[in-house]
């Protein structure tokens, strides 16, 4: 009897050793198998950008294609992070990084812009506009006007693709 009151003792020591180390191993965090992940990073509009489309401003569509952000990025980098400047927003006077009121130099005009870099600044334009809270009106019109000018009869014709946007420009 002493014998088994020894073994079950060890037995409960070896138990308690084991789940005392098992505390002690690092832990994984689960993962949902049905969440996917992008393969692509999206390109992030320069702080010009984000502040003309939150004051709800003009903004040309250069600013959102991967060439204009990446363009502006390298035009607004010489700006230190750290510079500020004053603004007034709702009756109330703000400090905003200096970058979100220096415009790029290498901006296009949206009339100059080729078809094929409007097609992918129209998209970025729209989600930024929408996460800048426009009206959903407005995203709706400019989605279906979008819609035609990348409908347009002209485009069929490769040799004029480029004229519809300079079509609807004037």
């Amino acid at each position: 009897a002493q014998e088994e009151e020894k073994h079950l003792a060890k037995e409960a020591e070896a138990e308690k050793d084991h789940l005392e180390t098992e505390k002690k191993k690092p832990k994984m965090n689960g993962f949902s198998a049905m969440v996917t992940i992008g393969d692509a990073i999206a390109p992030h509009p320069s702080q010009y950008t984000i502040q003309k489309l939150n004051s709800f401003e003009y903004i040309e569509l250069w600013y959102f294609p991967p060439e204009g952000c990446k363009e502006a990025m390298k035009t607004l980098h010489p700006i230190a992070d750290d510079t500020f400047s004053l603004a007034k927003l709702d009756n109330q006077l703000t400090i905003q990084p200096s970058s979100a009121f220096k415009a790029s130099r290498s901006a296009i005009p949206d009339h100059e812009l080729s078809f094929s870099m409007f097609l992918q600044a129209k998209n970025l334009f729209l989600m930024q506009a929408n996460m800048a809270k426009w009206p959903q009106m407005h995203l709706d019109d400019l989605a279906l006007f979008f819609w035609y000018l990348e409908n347009h009869s002209i485009c069929n014709n490769s040799k004029f693709s480029d004229l519809v946007i300079l079509h609807y420009a004037f």
